[in-house]
């Protein structure tokens, strides 16, 4: 039996499918905005006559700052509508691209990128609660992988796309096109978004009580390892390409790519399925990511073995970000506001805890190290996945089909 809505989440009969996309540009502003200086950290650093060590915290940064902003903004902004915040946030972004362009040195540039993070946090933690109010919820999953489907079109352009124009046209001109993308998507959300009120009772009390809740805290660790378990091998993808598989720079690019696509493909799929089979499809997908690891480990020096892995990787992992979320409207759907905030500081936690223990275990171990540890992460991911539908099964008397 599905959770059923609050009363002020209740639909009309018409879906803002134009919303909906709308928010899909708005993401994949974002996320290309967060990640474009992977691509250009060189360049970044000869300009403004820094190392790439501190031109990488600029990621960083964002990640920071996503946090806070994910964990505060609901509750500061309890009363006011969401349409408002979204639009506001949406203009942040062009603000934040268009200070990072015309950057004079560092101390701005990690100012832009900081304000870049508090639209991240902001916008990702209320998308959940945010697509409630704008489909039919037979409809949730479809938008919501509609909506994540900007995560992959994100990685295709801030990783191949960024770095082949970087050296055309330069890193500056590269954040002046994404500022101009985060325009087109606040035009967009003016146009489509409707009126959209703010859930009730979202306090800093009630966001942390939730988590006395066993079944809520064990989703919100097996997201943080099921985000983590993927990140942990993406985020040292381009080494183990050029190093391992000794790749020339344009098949590396057209690998990128291609695991850009199959991770876009695989967004879509999981629109179709979660909705159908949500329970047996989480559970099966991180098998499938613990099974990928293991193979990566006993056949990594085979190139064209490992080219196919890594774009069932990419294809597999579509999945996680619209199963989260929809876990999220199916358990707690008068509740996704604050839920939406702690799932978005767990997965950047996810995130930057990944990249640190990743780069330890990459230096000491190899990737041979990093394919074993994805391969545990997503074990012990697949067990705190069923152990919280069993929970919240015998707790709620609800089950989750």
């Amino acid at each position: 039996m599905k959770t059923p809505l609050s009363s002020h989440t209740k639909l009309e009969k018409n879906s803002h499918w134009s919303a909906v996309f709308s928010l899909f540009m708005g993401v994949t502003s974002l996320i290309s905005a967060e990640f474009i200086p992977i691509s250009l950290l060189t360049p970044i650093a000869q300009t403004l006559n820094i190392t790439e060590g501190m031109a990488g915290q600029t990621v960083t940064a964002v990640g920071i700052f996503a946090v806070l902003a994910s964990l505060m903004l609901a509750p500061l902004t309890q009363n006011i509508n969401r349409r408002l915040v979204l639009l506001t946030l949406s203009i942040l972004l062009v603000i934040a691209n268009i200070l990072v362009a015309f950057t004079p040195n560092y101390t701005i540039l990690l100012m832009g990128r900081s304000i870049l993070g508090i639209c991240v946090g902001g916008f990702w933690s209320m998308a959940s609660a945010v697509t409630l109010q704008l489909v039919s919820e037979k409809n949730l999953p479809r938008a919501l992988s509609t909506i994540y489907a900007g995560v992959s079109v994100a990685t295709i352009i801030s990783l191949p796309l960024a770095s082949y124009l970087g050296n055309l046209i330069g890193w500056r001109t590269i954040f002046l096109l994404s500022a101009l993308l985060g325009g087109i998507a606040f035009i967009w959300q003016f146009i489509a978004l409707p009126s959209l009120p703010a859930q009730q009772g979202n306090s800093f009390k009630n966001m942390f009580l939730l988590l006395k809740q066993r079944w809520i805290t064990l989703g919100i660790v097996a997201t943080i390892l099921s985000y983590g378990g993927y990140h942990i091998l993406f985020t040292y993808l381009r080494p183990f390409l050029e190093h391992n598989l000794a790749l020339a720079t344009n098949t590396l690019s057209t690998i990128l790519l291609l695991f850009g696509i199959a991770n876009c493909i695989g967004t879509v799929i999981a629109g179709f399925v979660m909705g159908k089979q949500f329970k047996t499809t989480m559970i099966l997908v991180h098998f499938i990511l613990l099974i990928l690891a293991v193979i990566f480990m006993f056949s990594h020096t085979n190139k064209t073995m490992s080219i196919l892995l890594i774009i069932a990787w990419g294809l597999m992992f579509g999945f996680i970000p619209v199963g989260w979320s929809t876990w999220i409207v199916r358990t707690l759907a008068d509740k996704a506001e604050m839920m939406g905030g702690l799932s978005v500081a767990a997965i950047q936690f996810s995130i930057g805890l990944a990249a640190a223990i990743g780069g330890f275990i990459f230096d000491n171990k190899g990737m041979q190290g990093i394919f074993f540890s994805s391969a545990l992460i997503f074990l012990f991911a697949l067990i705190l996945i069923k152990l919280s539908f069993w929970l919240f099964n015998r707790i709620t008397g609800q089950s989750l089909t």
